[in-house]
């Protein structure tokens, strides 16, 4: 007899349409926490930064689904009092993984700028800090409320420099998993239904702005995991490699 999937999810507001349906069902970790319990196999499948599925070869990607963008992202960002050339450190969340690495890459590669790092968890934003990098709804928050700082958005800043979009999170499973296929249709499934049932997952959302987040929707992320978005992938994995953030790639995976 087969068990239901131990599935996680992130607890932001661009996860919700690839779980519409599986509400009750889904366990919501923030993203390195995620990626941990989904490493331990306390998890057969989790919505990961993408960086986990670079790192172990023992996963299968989801095929199809990811949270991406092609343009300004608006929910992964720097803000910075002073301008960038000025910059000595950023503050980064401690609870982010593949953001802070697109961060390094953008500062070094696209800004040649050679920063301090300092991981904190931001659940309140340092007041002191000249930059800081947030993420999820935290990002969204910030950045709706703060007027007075300079904003970079991280998805806008990689379009700009190599013209691709570029995929934040994916479903990641161990490959092993019985249930592999059964998984996939079930995860495929409820993307659909989301992204079918936009102004329902809008109406959910309790307090904010309605119109912001029909915006966010419709302008800055999507679900898609196509060649385009795969090539992207490829290319910030070899961005990584020649960080001596990763290891030689293996071939990536994609379960259907």
């Amino acid at each position: 007899m087969s068990t239901a999937p131990r599935i996680g999810c992130v607890p932001y507001l661009n996860a919700k349409p690839l779980i519409y349906g599986l509400e009750n069902e889904v366990v919501f970790e923030h993203p390195a926490r995620l990626a941990q319990r989904l490493a331990a196999r306390e998890l057969d499948t989790g919505l990961v930064p993408v960086v986990e599925a670079f790192r172990r070869p023992g996963y299968v990607i989801v095929d199809d689904i990811s949270i991406a963008c092609c343009g300004p992202v608006y929910s992964v960002i720097l803000a910075h009092r002073v301008p960038l050339q000025s910059l000595r450190e950023i503050v980064v969340d401690a609870s982010s993984g593949t953001s802070a690495l697109l961060l390094k890459v953008l500062m070094q590669k696209r800004f040649g700028l050679k920063l301090r790092y300092v991981t904190e968890s931001l659940a309140d934003t340092r007041s002191n800090a000249d930059a800081q990098m947030l993420i999820g709804d935290q990002a969204i928050r910030f950045h709706q409320a703060h007027d007075d700082w300079q904003i970079l958005d991280l998805g806008q800043a990689w379009s700009d420099w190599t013209h691709m979009p570029f995929v934040f999170a994916v479903w990641a499973a161990h490959a092993d998993y019985l249930e592999l296929h059964a998984l996939v249709k079930k995860l495929a499934a409820a993307r659909t239904a989301g992204c079918a049932h936009i102004e329902d997952i809008i109406a959910r959302e309790q307090g904010g702005d309605a119109a912001f987040r029909r915006r966010y929707f419709g302008q800055n992320v999507y679900f898609n995991l196509g060649p385009r978005e795969k090539e992207a992938m490829r290319l910030f994995r070899q961005l990584l490699i020649e960080f001596g953030e990763l290891k030689a790639p293996y071939e990536l995976r994609f379960a259907k």
